[in-house]
């Protein structure tokens, strides 16, 4: 009876085994990325008519019957992009239609998250229609906004502009110029030029909304009841190119993982087979410390560009990198141990830790994306 060659076909059904139940684990993780990444739905509380934006302002704004001059504003961004991770660099084109006993230099309005000094406004242009003025500014901005980042590289970012009128408190009404568009329906794209270069990003959607603030002071003047203002917000909802982040940041972590089983591999408890393939436990420790600031150096270029309080998403990928990477050179120093359970563990040149390391470390990977996402 031909023993080696029944073991032998026996491991090869262990080994096949394995890969089915690796290659599920990784689908299920590839869907559940699917599914995040395409979750985005239409914001239902966007203003898609000039008449919805009357009505809620009737309805959310106390002291809505004081402000009776209305002042369609629009918005055309020519350039988006992130200067760092809480701030966003626009520029393009804003407009004011205003009655024409209103001489006016200089738009009627503010971005009230602006840094770095104003928007800086240009006069462009200026229409006379009827009894009205439109007035037309080219403008840049920077302005800060607290994104989240904790499901990163699968985020989706909503990059707004809170529009404010230029006297608080006074009776004013800036109402979205959305007659200037083509469709402002939901889920439409507007106010964007068709040429803007995005980066890493693609538009979901844009859409303008009222968002009711309260104030905790009065600035000298206001009652009670103007505490709460409603502010525009022009949204321009982003989604991450999700094929860019996993070239950057994923693609090295499974090369990571595949070289840390490639050593596991060589593992051997015949002292002899370990000597032609090169293993010892020097030779390992070396390999895996220089893996190690591999993945630290990424680690640490991650966490500087995202400073956030917790976790993000990609982290516990590096954390379980880190966590492979110690239970291998713990294995390496136990290979040739003796000990009734270690012989188990340890038999066959160490099989058992062969067989289940994909299954573990991608089960490992799916409860993590299942626990964060979802």
């Amino acid at each position: 009876m031909n023993t080696n060659g029944t073991l032998g076909q026996k491991h090869k059904y262990l080994w096949l085994i394995v890969s089915f139940i690796s290659l599920a684990l990784f689908s299920s993780v590839v869907v559940m990325w699917d599914i995040v990444n395409d979750s985005y739905l239409p914001n239902t509380q966007q203003i898609t008519t000039e008449q919805e934006a009357r009505k809620v302002n009737t309805l959310k704004a106390p002291n809505a019957a004081k402000q009776t001059l209305e002042i369609p504003t629009g918005i055309y961004l020519q350039s988006l992009h992130f200067v760092s991770a809480y701030d966003v660099h626009v520029s393009g084109t804003l407009w004011q239609t205003l009655p024409n006993e209103m001489q006016i230099d200089s738009p009627q309005l503010y971005f009230s998250e602006q840094v770095n000094g104003t928007m800086n406004p240009t006069l462009r242009y200026k229409v006379r229609k009827g009894d009205s003025t439109t007035y037309g500014w080219s403008f840049e901005v920077t302005v800060r906004q607290p994104f989240d980042y904790s499901v990163y590289p699968l985020d989706h970012k909503t990059v707004w502009l809170r529009i404010l009128p230029n006297n608080i408190g006074t009776e004013v009404l800036l109402l979205p110029d959305l007659s200037s568009f083509p469709s402002t329906d939901l889920g439409d794209i507007f106010g964007l030029d068709d040429q803007i270069v995005l980066g890493n990003w693609t538009v979901d959607e844009t859409f303008f909304d009222y968002k009711l603030n309260s104030y905790a002071t009065n600035f000298g003047f206001m009652s009670v009841t103007e505490h709460q203002q409603r502010e525009l917000h022009f949204n321009v909802v982003l989604k991450r190119k999700f094929v860019n982040a996993f070239v950057v940041h994923l693609v090295p972590m499974l090369t990571v993982a595949v070289l840390l089983f490639a050593i596991l591999l060589n593992f051997s408890h015949c002292k002899t087979t370990a000597s032609n393939n090169g293993f010892s436990k020097m030779n390992s420790i070396g390999a895996i410390s220089a893996l190690f600031f591999i993945v630290v150096i990424s680690h640490v270029d991650v966490r500087t560009k995202f400073p956030s309080g917790g976790l993000i998403y990609i982290e516990y990928f590096y954390l379980i990198m880190y966590s492979t990477m110690t239970w291998i050179v713990m294995a390496s120093f136990v290979e040739y141990r003796e000990g009734r359970f270690l012989s188990k563990i340890l038999a066959n040149d160490s099989l058992i830790l062969k067989l289940m390391y994909w299954p573990v470390l991608l089960s490992i990977i799916a409860i993590v994306t299942y626990c964060v996402l979802f």
